[in-house]
């Protein structure tokens, strides 16, 4: 009897181990950076080389574009807009990342590039909410 007892704890210690773990774990996880920019295209055809050197560390830090819209692809339902060009949504895979990427000299030169052929806005980081796994 004695031994299923101690089998029985420690199954349970095992599985509320695991669990404590897994808990752990996922209020562990890093929450994703979010990038909103709005500005307008002055010249997209001269952005080629922008996007040639700033993709690459962009990839690397977990660049997804979630949304992008200008003109009618904007609907301003409240308040006013600063931009009457195009508005950007992208996340990164975390905070930390993204400024890695911002401040990178790669991507500084990438600033060099796109000047003259995008007036921005704005550029605003914020944190999720949620961390995603």
């Amino acid at each position: 009897m004695r031994t299923i007892v101690a089998v029985v704890a420690l199954a349970v210690g095992l599985a509320l181990g695991a669990s404590l773990g897994v808990a752990y774990a996922e209020s562990e996880a890093t929450p994703a950076a979010y990038v909103v920019v709005g500005g307008r295209t002055i010249d997209a055809a001269g952005l080629e080389a922008y996007g040639e050197v700033a993709g690459p560390p962009a990839r690397e830090a977990g660049i997804e574009m979630l949304a992008r819209g200008e003109g009618d692809g904007l609907h301003l339902v409240e308040g006013t807009m600063p931009t009457d060009g195009f508005i950007a949504v992208e996340r990164f895979r975390s905070m930390e990342d993204f400024l890695a990427f911002w401040n990178s000299a790669d991507y500084q030169r990438a600033i060099e590039l796109r000047k003259g052929k995008v007036e921005l806005d704005f550029v605003v980081a914020l944190e999720a909410v949620e961390a995603v796994e």
